[in-house]
């Protein structure tokens, strides 16, 4: 018989994660290599397309990729099928799955609609799997009856967890084809969904915190120079978006990633694409410099590459817990410092509440990050993420861990099946609490991060900044002063920070509790109209950004002013510059999604030059006594990256948010100047 597989790595409509189904089409082509005369395989990313055909030809086998992002969405789906059709065979892989033995015989039990599922490496093991109930006729009750030990494969037979030997990982790679080059996501590109690929598999940490810091991914993979080059070329025939993503887990830290990198620069030059990716390699500075240039230019002016110095914390208590003494945090925060440039980002990623944090650990943290230069500071709540040792039992009683449960934003859409809507909202647990964090340390940590979100990530205060250090002001004492100021007074962006702590604060102690609250009425209607459950940083810090740019602009120059005027160099000069510094940078970045015909002020000092030098001048020598003309305006490549972003994500609160959660970086928007 010719068995039906759906391979299906679902998502929720408008949730950011929206890259093709990379991972679970590598499943699907070694199937295919290897059975393709005995199968039809199907890949799917929304659930009404998977709907569409377990309800009119329903498949003999169901797949699902299990994410964070996606884990109750699969369930809920794989739950609605096993229901409807009981001898579908339901199948999942993916990270999201516990890494105890005993930890996975309960989730094993808690879903009994899973008959089976593939832990770590996925393609020979479902393979082998596969292999089995086709020889059993596709009779689950037959395989699990035999309690065949089939490698990385769980299952529950009667009473007993049935769990197989970890096979050892792909020793070579390119026996998985390619699933673009097989054509197998050739349907994607319609879809406007983002490109993804890897030239890389596994990673050499141990970060504790993630669910690749185990033994068994340590050991790195790559494919093949000729495969990459023909992979990214044919996606850059094909890409209806301008972004790529890496499945790398540190793209950019080994020799042959400038291969892939000119390669990359080829495909800008004759495709304009991509426009905007991550180079996030560890340890290896002058490599990772080397990269960026080679797509970006020798000055990094080509606006597509952030740099991604994954930090997490600069404490070495807290790098010792979370066992990342072997990624030098020196390394990353020296490349992304060497490498600023005008339209160039650094972009460093901080964890709240990891292992041994604390609330002065984590502003020393973002203040040794903003000391270097870096100019994207994100911080990110610690997630408890199944298949990670932080979210073990030991780990959490060992570190005293309190967690609280919220709904992850974005996972609201309702879905159809069956001719029943249903709704699955995503649930995170995060860590609020520790042995050396008190909850109400977290609160102040978080509101925090938002005024670094909104007045100091992308450069959006540079020039003003810039020009304070150079005065002798220091910049995380600059941001404390803003912060002070908009905690300490009634401001017009008290509706901001309301919101954002409102919604910070919605956690609920279990994951039990938040499910019956959501079932309440009329709350699901509040999820789907934005009411709750949204990203909080990304849509505060985003509608700040778009809407309030003139609020920001008086906030931020008000206490520079103050604070060169307690240095005691706040002259008449100096007011006049930053008067017209005020001007100049409102006029570039008010209105940004805006793509008008552009704009023309003259000015007393040359922002043309003085942008040049990056600012890093005294503007006195800039002065013109007679004027200078100054025009503002986006390039057509500005216009095209802009509407595109627009036409994706819609100019609403959740896609305005969205698209500061992308790749997208919003000092690539900001307007051109030119003396004229």
């Amino acid at each position: 018989m010719k068995a039906t597989i759906a391979f299906s790595d679902l998502v929720h409509t408008g949730h950011s994660c929206n890259a093709m189904p990379y991972g679970i089409s590598l499943v699907a082509a070694y199937a295919l290599k290897h059975l393709g005369d005995r199968i039809n395989a199907r890949l799917f990313k929304f659930v009404e397309d998977l709907a569409d055909l377990v309800e009119e030809c329903p498949p003999e086998i169901v797949c699902f990729s299990n994410y964070i992002w996606n884990t109750d969405l699969c369930c809920s789906v794989a739950r609605d099928i096993k229901e409807k059709n009981p001898g579908t065979i339901i199948i999942f892989g993916g990270p999201n799955y516990p890494l105890e033995a005993d930890e996975q015989e309960a989730y094993l039990r808690a879903h009994t609609y899973i008959d089976f599922y593939i832990f770590k490496d996925g393609e020979e093991a479902f393979l082998v799997l596969l292999e089995a109930l086709l020889e059993s006729g596709l009779d689950t009750g037959k395989v699990r009856k035999k309690k065949l030990m089939l490698p990385n494969c769980h299952t529950l037979s009667g009473e007993e967890f049935v769990a197989g030997d970890l096979l050892p990982v792909i020793k070579n790679i390119e026996d998985i084809p390619s699933p673009y080059l097989t054509g197998l996501l050739d349907d994607f590109f319609e879809k406007g969904l983002v490109p993804l690929t890897q030239t890389t598999r596994g990673c050499p940490f141990r970060c504790t915190f993630c669910q690749d810091g185990d033994e068994y991914a340590n050991r790195v993979k790559r494919y093949s120079p000729e495969r990459i080059s023909e992979e990214l070329e044919y996606i850059a025939q094909r890409a209806k978006v301008p972004e790529l993503h890496w499945g790398d887990l540190n793209f950019g830290m080994y020799k042959q990633d400038l291969e892939t990198c000119r390669t990359i620069a080829r495909l800008r030059d004759q495709h304009g694409w991509p426009q905007s990716l991550d180079i996030n390699g560890k340890n290896q500075k002058e490599r990772v410099l080397e990269a960026a240039r080679i797509i970006d230019g020798p000055d990094l002016s080509g606006g597509a590459v952030t740099l991604v110095t994954a930090v997490q914390s600069t404490d070495a208590d807290v790098l010792r817990h979370i066992k990342r003494e072997n990624v030098s945090t020196k390394a990353m925060v020296e490349t992304a410092t060497e490498g600023r440039s005008g339209d160039f980002n650094s972009f460093s990623e901080v964890i709240l509440c990891l292992p041994g944090d604390t609330k002065e650990a984590h502003f020393k943290t973002i203040f040794d990050l903003m000391e270097c230069d870096i100019n994207v500071i994100r911080s990110h709540q610690f997630i408890m993420l199944f298949g990670s040792e932080s979210a073990t039992n030991w780990s959490r009683e060992n570190y005293a861990m309190v967690t609280r449960f919220r709904v992850t934003p974005r996972t609201m859409a309702p879905y159809e099946l069956f001719g029943r809507t249903a709704y699955a909202p995503e649930i995170d647990e995060i860590c609020v609490a520790n042995n050396t964090m008190p909850f109400d340390d977290y609160i102040e940590c978080r509101l925090f991060n938002l005024t670094v979100e909104i007045f100091y990530n992308y450069g959006i205060f540079q020039e003003l900044m810039i020009h304070l250090r150079r005065q002798g002001v220091s910049i995380p004492d600059f941001i404390l002063n803003i912060h002070d100021r908009i905690l300490s007074k009634a401001h017009p962006l008290a509706d901001i920070y309301n919101g954002f702590m409102r919604e910070t604060k919605e956690l609920f102690e279990t994951r039990e509790e938040l499910e019956d609250f959501f079932n309440q009425p009329g709350v699901k209607e509040k999820y789907l109209q934005g009411e709750l459950g949204n990203n909080e940083q990304m849509m505060y810090r985003a509608l700040s950004v778009f809407k309030h740019m003139d609020i920001l602009h008086d906030i931020a120059f008000r206490a520079g002013r103050e604070m060169l005027e307690q240095k005691g160099n706040l002259d008449e000069q100096e007011e006049s510059y930053l008067q017209e510094l005020a001007t100049f940078s409102l006029l570039r970045k008010k209105d940004v999604l805006s793509v008008d015909e552009g704009t023309r002020k003259t000015f007393h000092f040359d922002f043309d030059s003085l942008q040049s030098c990056r600012f890093d001048a005294d503007p006195l020598s800039f002065y013109r006594p007679n004027g200078i003309n100054i025009e503002f305006d986006h390039s057509e490549r500005q216009k095209k990256l802009i509407k595109d972003y627009v036409k994706i994500y819609g100019l609403d609160n959740y896609g305005l948010g969205n698209i500061l959660g992308t790749q997208s970086n919003v000092n690539n928007f900001y307007r051109r100047v030119a003396a004229c």
